[in-house]
């Protein structure tokens, strides 16, 4: 009976979060880069019986759109940020996307403005020819990046989302850069912000 209460305590608080999140998220747009619709989301983790957990800072956000599926998984681990872009093909055909130029996806972390911070493909040169990438039916592309410790710690302060793309395509998606929660008992939880949009997510 005890640990049917205690878990209920668990999902209530959860919601709790969720519902505030929410309330938070929609009226900020300076926390949304001022594009998108933003969406408070809380993940329930598992933690310790007893005393405060902190859980690894991990933010997440997903989008379907037809038979693709793109997921954006961050993490913060050891002062360093992980950064995964996940395309899925779960259709019966191949799924091509044609490209300007050589470049394929990229990766942005913004301040409150919009304004990037940090662009994975800054300093990258690629082939001005026009290109074409392909995800085979029924598989995924997984694309990542490494921000290292000295780098984050420069702009970390200043971070709120990180976005990321397929290149020549309307879709960004986004989530707000994780922070560590502290939370007690088994009410661990992963804070996000899903921001999803076809606008313009940065300051070029």
């Amino acid at each position: 009976m005890m640990g049917k209460l205690f878990h209920s305590k668990c999902v209530l608080a959860a919601a709790v979060c969720c519902a505030g999140l929410l309330s938070f998220a929609l009226p900020a747009p300076q926390a949304e880069a001022g594009v998108g619709t933003g969406i408070g989301v809380t993940f329930p983790m598992g933690g310790s019986s007893g005393g405060t957990t902190y859980s690894r800072p991990e933010s997440y956000a997903a989008v379907t759109q037809g038979s693709i599926i793109e997921e954006l998984t961050v993490t913060e681990k050891s002062g360093r940020l992980l950064i995964e872009f996940k395309v899925t093909n779960n259709g019966d055909t191949p799924y091509t996307v044609d490209h300007r130029d050589g470049q394929v996806y990229d990766m942005a972390v913004l301040d409150k403005n919009g304004t990037a911070l940090w662009r994975w493909s800054d300093g990258m040169a690629f082939t001005q020819a026009l290109t074409s990438s392909s995800i085979d039916a029924h598989k995924s592309e997984l694309y990542t990046a490494e921000i290292n410790r000295a780098d984050y710690k420069k702009i970390k302060d200043d971070a709120v989302l990180v976005t990321a793309w397929l290149a020549d395509t309307p879709t960004k998606l986004s989530t707000r850069v994780p922070e560590a929660v502290a939370t007690s008992g088994n009410c661990g939880a992963i804070f996000g912000t899903i921001v999803i949009g076809n606008g313009p997510w940065y300051d070029d």
